[in-house]
């Protein structure tokens, strides 16, 4: 069989996806620790970390290895139990063809929860070549309808519109099998009484044969004297990409954002909890930095080539920003085509970051546009304004708009 070209680039990565689930974290089979090893461990901590996994010493060699479902990888390098009270979902099975894409799909949950749920981790387990998904809540009278699988268009569902009506709680890394956002203990987003969960549809089978699977999602609830932190969510998309042919090229703007709080009456003042990155096979890398103030240039989050690895990330310590004037957003690609890449699903590429923060208002920010901004050394540089939607965040009731 011959695969259609935007495939072969994600081969080697989903094979390693099936090789990764195969390592036992926990077994201590042959393992050898050493003073090498340990500092071998330590070196190599960073990098585990961002991928949501420990280092492993086995036989005198060390490995970043994938935790246990109901695990997460904790800062000090070691698998920790998940918290809280489980909430689970079995959604139901696809059969994805070799090289085939689903999309337009939504499938949802409802919670029939009489009380409200504080949210302090949420965990993804899947086996049905999810390129990526996103998850919102909304109250159960919204997009109404049965559970399960539904064309989107049919209950005129979009993102937005169910982050006003409730919030976001989960958005995938791209293509993994299995991912914890993980915010630090106390830290949680409020899901309110009678809520219900949907997700979007979006498989890609980059390999020879057909995969048929399905997800399962677990929310994690902590009591809400537990809870020290209430999150708020932000998203930033640079919608207009326009990744030219046989070179480097970045994408960046800075997101004037000072004023946008001060419209809906609150301080541009937030304490960054988690970030998640999405990108497709052409990206080199994914960066958030701080704009104005004494921070001004400094990188929040950045995280390297595409790898098809879980890489969201919990600040704990939150990363602080305080008297800042915005944030600057971007990402960097390498193009071999012939052609010019743009936003969208398929062989085209995307740039994207979802973000929680203790902040008094959420936001939406957009880049639609990329206008040449110079060059860093070989690499081509486009910029464009950013446009940002943010709206007051409740922190009486967080999980929805404020009033």
């Amino acid at each position: 069989m011959v695969l259609p070209r935007w495939t072969l680039a994600l081969v080697p990565m989903f094979g390693a996806l099936a090789l990764a689930g195969c390592s036992d974290p926990e077994s201590t089979s042959g393992t050898t620790t050493t003073t090498a090893t340990t500092d071998a461990c330590e070196a190599k901590h960073e990098e585990c970390f961002s991928k949501q996994q420990v280092c492993a010493a086995k036989d005198g060699e060390v490995a970043c290895e994938a935790c246990p479902n109901a695990h997460y990888a904790s800062r000090d390098g070691v698998c920790e139990t998940i918290p809280g009270t489980p909430h689970t979902n079995e959604f139901a099975d696809f059969t994805t063809p070799s090289g085939g894409e689903v999309k337009g799909l939504c499938q949802s949950w409802t919670l029939h929860n009489a009380e409200e749920l504080w949210i302090n981790a949420v965990e993804l387990e899947q086996n049905q070549a999810s390129h990526h998904s996103n998850w919102t809540f909304v109250p159960d009278d919204k997009f109404t309808g049965d559970d399960g699988v539904w064309p989107c268009q049919d209950r005129s569902y979009s993102q937005l519109e169910a982050a006003l009506h409730g919030g976001v709680i989960y958005a995938q890394s791209t293509q993994t099998p299995h991912e914890v956002q993980k915010f630090p203990n106390g830290a949680a987003v409020r899901i309110p009484p009678y809520s219900r969960i949907i997700g979007d549809v979006h498989l890609l089978n980059p390999t020879a044969e057909d995969v048929t699977g399905h997800a399962k999602l677990t929310l994690y609830a902590i009591p809400k004297d537990e809870v020290a932190v209430k999150l708020a969510p932000f998203h930033f998309t640079y919608h207009g990409l326009n990744i030219p042919p046989h070179a480097d090229s970045r994408f960046h703007s800075k997101c004037e954002l000072e004023s946008k709080f001060a419209a809906s009456d609150v301080p541009f003042k937030l304490d960054i909890y988690f970030i998640l990155p999405h990108y497709h096979a052409l990206g080199k890398s994914v960066f958030l930095d701080v704009v104005g103030g004494k921070k001004d240039g400094e990188r929040i989050f950045e995280v390297g080539a595409y790898d098809a690895e879980a890489h969201g990330r919990n600040y704990d310590p939150p990363f602080e920003v305080h008297d800042a004037t915005g944030l600057g957003f971007g990402c960097d690609f390498t193009n071999p085509r012939d052609e010019y890449v743009k936003y969208g699903l398929g062989d085209q590429e995307m740039c994207e970051m979802l973000g929680f923060a203790d902040s008094g208002a959420a936001w939406e920010s957009t880049i639609n546009v990329a206008e040449p901004d110079g060059s860093d050394g070989e690499t081509q540089v486009f910029t464009g304004p950013c446009n940002t939607l943010a709206f007051k965040w409740s922190q009486d009731k967080p999980g929805g708009p404020g009033p």
